[in-house]
């Protein structure tokens, strides 16, 4: 006769726990989302990279659709810090007579660099720079736009003026 309940002895092992040592399971998309980063950035420049965490397992779709690929999220903290260590931009030096009101324009030929470099964040410094209008231009206090640049987030982050508000 052959047995069709299998052994009590062949189910004596403890099932292997596949998620010890793995922090919260996130797809790419929640995973930027949260970390204020560009999903697409990510997708485009990152997931090619060696070192970059493979995907732990496949979520079920939800109707039709492409299983999305889930990340470890400690994985992709750490991989996020080697990255931005490598490619954050490179601090601009305080010019002299940082406390002097100057245009972008004029702030961004002391650095160096040119005009679109300042004034693609004209957003921001409005918000966070002190800055006087005089006349058809608004000047700006040199040591606050240059501060500001050298926050700057870097390479595939959200940037808050080019985010769509819902």
């Amino acid at each position: 006769m052959i047995p069709t309940t299998p052994a009590a002895a062949a189910h004596t092992a403890t099932p292997a726990d596949h998620n010890e040592c793995v922090g919260t399971l996130i797809t790419l998309q929640e995973w930027a989302e949260l970390r204020g980063r560009s999903y697409g950035s990510i997708r485009n420049n990152w997931t090619g990279r060696e070192g970059f965490p493979t995907p732990k397992k496949k979520r079920p779709p939800t109707g039709k659709g492409t299983p999305a690929p889930e990340y470890d999220s400690d994985e992709l903290d750490t991989f996020a810090q080697r990255w931005e260590a490598a490619n954050r931009p490179a601090p601009f030096p305080m010019p002299e007579e940082p406390e002097e009101f100057r245009t972008l324009g004029a702030i961004a030929r002391l650095l160096g660099v040119d005009g679109k470099t300042v004034t693609q964040y004209r957003a921001i410094l409005d918000a966070e720079v002190e800055h006087q209008p005089r006349g058809a231009r608004r000047v700006y206090r040199t040591r606050g736009v240059v501060d500001v640049l050298n926050n700057r987030p870097g390479m595939g982050m959200a940037r808050p003026h080019l985010q769509q508000h819902e």
